[in-house]
């Protein structure tokens, strides 16, 4: 094993990282081929409550480069596990707050927040959200930009996403609704995306994925710290969502803004699971949330 760490803390940092709170005895073994990985050194998972797992990965890109990724998968059930969205101070207005902070406003007596990921990208200035946002029910914002996707739930507690035709075609049954960037899977396949810099740089990257009407996940990739984690470029990321079992997949913001949060039972605490680039959670404009009733 030291081998592959000639600088011995990084292994131990992304422990740390971690907060400590699996047994390496709860190893998932993801099979990650070789379009994305050279060599896997962690691969654990925990459950956080029983629907919510967590899965930490480590290893060696194919550039022999490490990448620190983090998935949390959900398995919904209307009456007692739901994806929403939160928004700062849990208003209807825009602005920008920490996910930590959106999950607490949000987080009431019989109405328990467990985990939060970023969602849409925004105005940084007036944390305006650049596409659509849906919640509770109530239209916010009716924005879809061209070549752009969301991720909506359905007033039956559906989860669904698209680009903007299934949108037009939902829209009235929208329950929760925020916006996404590109689509990366459909129907099991990858699908190619432009060649630009913002696609093909390794860049801290957010995910969101549907693996079937009960199952959804969220992956966060962190990135720009080239001794811990240099980021995905978008192809890599769609063959990543493919191999996690998601059959829909859609981009989410990301550098700076990708962030893992998700309650740790023991503390009954939220903690900061992944390491964003910026040294510190960001505030943003909107967030998706698992809710336990």
């Amino acid at each position: 094993m030291k081998k592959f760490f000639r600088k011995g803390l990084i292994r131990v940092h992304f422990i740390l990282v971690l907060g400590v709170v699996f047994t390496f005895s709860d190893a998932q073994s993801i099979r990650l081929d070789s379009a994305l990985m050279n060599k896997m050194i962690l691969d654990t998972s925990f459950q956080i409550i029983p629907g919510v797992t967590e899965t930490n990965l480590y290893y060696l890109n194919t550039e022999g480069k490490p990448e620190a990724v983090y998935i949390l998968k959900i398995k919904l059930k209307r009456r007692l596990l739901r994806l929403e969205a939160a928004t700062p101070f849990n208003k209807d207005t825009f602005c920008r707050q920490t996910i930590t902070d959106q999950m607490q406003w949000e987080n009431t007596p019989g109405y328990h927040v467990i985990a939060g990921v970023n969602a849409d990208f925004f105005d940084m200035k007036s944390g305006v959200p650049e596409e659509m946002e849906w919640k509770g029910g109530k239209m916010l914002k009716d924005d879809f930009l061209p070549h752009r996707s969301f991720m909506g739930v359905l007033k039956n507690g559906k989860v669904i996403m698209g680009d903007s035709l299934l949108y037009i075609r939902k829209k009235k049954y929208l329950e929760e609704a925020l916006g996404g960037n590109q689509l990366l899977l459909k129907n099991g396949k990858v699908i190619p995306q432009l060649h630009n810099s913002f696609n093909l740089t390794r860049h801290p990257r957010t995910a969101a994925g549907i693996i079937n009407k009960h199952m959804v996940l969220f992956v966060v990739i962190d990135g720009r710290q080239p001794e811990y984690s240099n980021g995905m470029p978008l192809d890599e990321l769609a063959r990543l969502m493919q191999i996690l079992g998601a059959r829909t997949a859609i981009n989410l913001d990301g550098g700076g803004s990708s962030t893992l949060v998700s309650l740790d039972e023991k503390t009954g605490k939220w903690l900061l699971r992944n390491k964003p680039s910026g040294k510190r959670e960001r505030a943003v404009t909107n967030a998706w949330i698992v809710v336990k009733y």
